[in-house]
C-alpha cells in the first residue's frame, strides 16, 4: 500500500556509516555532491562542530537498511566488545608444516 521510500543508511553507497549515501538515495541526489556539501559544512567555522555532532547523531538515529542483517551500530558494538569484527572468524588450517623463512639463508 505505502510505496513511499523511507530514509535509512545506505549499504551500497557507504564511506563511513552510510548516512550521507542514505540521504542522497532518499532525495535522489548525487551522493558525491552530498558528501562535498557535508565536507564544506564540516570545515566552515562556527558550523563545523554542529556538522560533526550531527553526523554522529544521525548514525544512531537513522535506521540501517532493513535488508542488511547487521546494522552499523551492531557491528560497532560487537567490534568494541570482542575486539574483532563479528563477520570474521578464525580459520583453522590442518596438516600444515611450519617452516622457518630464514632456513634457506642459514643453509647457504
Amino acid at each position: 500500500m505505502n510505496n513511499r521510500q523511507k530514509l535509512h543508511r545506505s549499504v551500497t553507497n557507504r564511506v563511513l556509516a552510510g548516512v550521507l549515501g542514505g540521504i542522497a538515495e532518499y532525495f535522489g541526489w548525487n551522493s558525491t555532491l552530498v558528501r562535498i556539501l557535508y565536507v564544506v559544512l564540516a570545515f566552515t567555522p562556527g558550523i563545523n562542530i554542529i556538522a560533526i555532532i550531527g553526523y554522529v547523531v544521525m548514525i544512531f538515529v537513522i535506521p540501517g537498511d532493513p535488508s542488511e542483517p547487521g546494522s552499523f551500530v551492531d557491528q560497532l558494538k560487537a567490534t568494541l566488545s570482542n575486539g574483532t569484527s563479528p563477520n570474521k572468524s578464525r580459520k583453522v588450517i590442518h596438516n600444515v608444516e611450519e617452516k622457518d623463512v630464514h632456513d634457506d639463508q642459514k643453509r647457504g
